[in-house]
Order: C-alpha cells, then structure tokens, then sequence
C-alpha cells in the first residue's frame, strides 16, 4: 500500500440544523486516484470544502504529511501543495489563455513552494502543450468551448505544482467526446506528474476509468470504501447508489 499523503478523520460539518457529514473518515495515498461518489446531496461537495479549507470542519482533523491542517484556511492549503478545480470552470474570462496562465505561474513565483527550475515563460509554454490548448494560447478564454475552458482551469491549478489534485466533477456537462478526453488527460498527468488524485464523479464510466479507490457516501455517512471491482460488487452500494430504477440517483 503506497504510503498515507492526506488522512481524514471524524469529520463532521452541519449548516445550522442539517447534519451533512456524519464522522466521515477517507485517506488518500501517494499517487492514488480515489473517487468519491454517492446520490446527490450525500455531502460530496461538503467534504471537498472541508478538506480543502474552503470550509472547517465542525469536528474531526486533517492531516496532510503529517501535520494537522484542521484550522487552516484554503490559501494555507494550497502553499502545502492542494490543488483544487470547481463544478463550473473558474478562469478569467476576458484574459487570453496565456494570459490565465501567466497569473497561475506568477502566483506560484511568488510562493514559498516555488522552485529555481524553468523560467515562467518555458513553463507556460510547456503547460499549453501538456494541457493541449497550445493553439488556442492566445484566444480569449470565455470564448473556449466548455471543455477547453476546464482544460485551462486545470493547467492553472498544474501551475502551482501541486501534489495533491482535488476534481469536483470534472466531466459535469461535457459530451461524451470531451469526458473521453478528460480521461485520458486526468490519466497522462497523474503519469507524468505523479500527483494525487481525489475526485468527485457521477459518470460510472469515468469513475471506473479512472479510480484505484472509491468510496462511498450516503446521506453524509461513508458505507464503502475499496476497490472498484469490491465497490461495483457491494450490494449495498447497488442499492442505494448503482442499482436500477428508484434507487439510482
């Protein structure tokens, strides 16, 4: 088993009355693609905020290499190496795609992260190719299609040089040519960078092309946790989640 990158542990978080994690505890590996999957409004957008600091957890800790990072608010996350993409794709708009990138990679210059390698123009040129949107480097980025503009919000978080790369829903709205690409793109940078991947996912074909690991949630409790053949043959998680008919969500 590769070595423990973030450990989650108890995490609790309610808005006022309503309950939406329920002592929810996950790891992920060193190089691991974890998915996390469950109906909607099972708290899997919660527990992104909360382990990314977007939001603190009411109870339970986080701790990442090591260090408990409970109390740490989201930038603090992202100095310790968290990277993190949105439902809707989050760029500005008005800014040519390199100039999205120029951003990302001055932010990241001035971090305590930042390495003595590349110069920032050798490295946005090598993130437009790694990414694919070299020929559209200098269009205006609201006006990519949709796919194009997550592929830009991601070579922006890659432009932090992140270790540990957190996808809530990647594919949301894309055809079934642009999730294919996802796919393939999440793949060649897990290989090329050697990050680790939690991820957030409703198409079963991307969450079984992709994941090492998959857990479960249900009305913020995790039932599940294991491989995808042990998820796809738990027929707990076929009834409330995979299953056909009014247990499908």
């Amino acid at each position: 088993m590769s070595e423990i990158l973030l450990d989650a542990r108890q995490l609790e978080k309610s808005y006022g009355r309503i309950t939406v994690l329920r002592g929810v505890s996950l790891t992920i590996g060193e190089g691991e693609s974890h998915v996390v999957i469950g109906p909607n409004g099972a708290g899997k957008t919660t527990l992104f905020k909360v382990l990314t600091g977007e939001l603190l957890a009411d109870q339970g800790q986080v701790h990442f290499r090591g260090e408990d990072i409970s109390a740490l608010p989201a930038h603090q996350r992202v100095q310790r190496g968290f990277g993190r993409t949105f439902q809707v794709a989050r760029v500005f708009g008005k800014l040519t795609v390199q100039d999205n990138l120029h951003v990302a990679l001055e932010a990241h210059a001035r971090s305590p992260r930042a390495g003595t390698g590349m110069r920032i123009s050798e490295r946005l040129q090598a993130l437009l190719s790694d990414i694919g949107l070299s020929a559209h480097r200098n269009a205006v980025a609201g006006s990519l299609a949709y796919g194009d503009r997550k592929r830009l919000e991601m070579a922006m978080v890659l432009a932090l040089e992140p270790v540990a790369l957190f996808l809530d829903e990647p594919t949301a709205g894309m055809s079934t040519a642009e999730r294919h690409a996802t796919v393939q793109l999440l793949r060649h940078i897990k290989k090329t960078r050697g990050l680790s991947l939690l991820m957030t996912e409703h198409d079963m074909d991307v969450v079984f092309g992709l994941a090492d690991r998959i857990s479960v949630l249900h009305y913020g409790q995790l039932i599940a946790s294991g491989s995808p053949e042990a998820i796809r043959n738990d027929q707990r998680v076929k009834d409330i989640y995979l299953g056909d008919g009014d247990a499908h969500a």
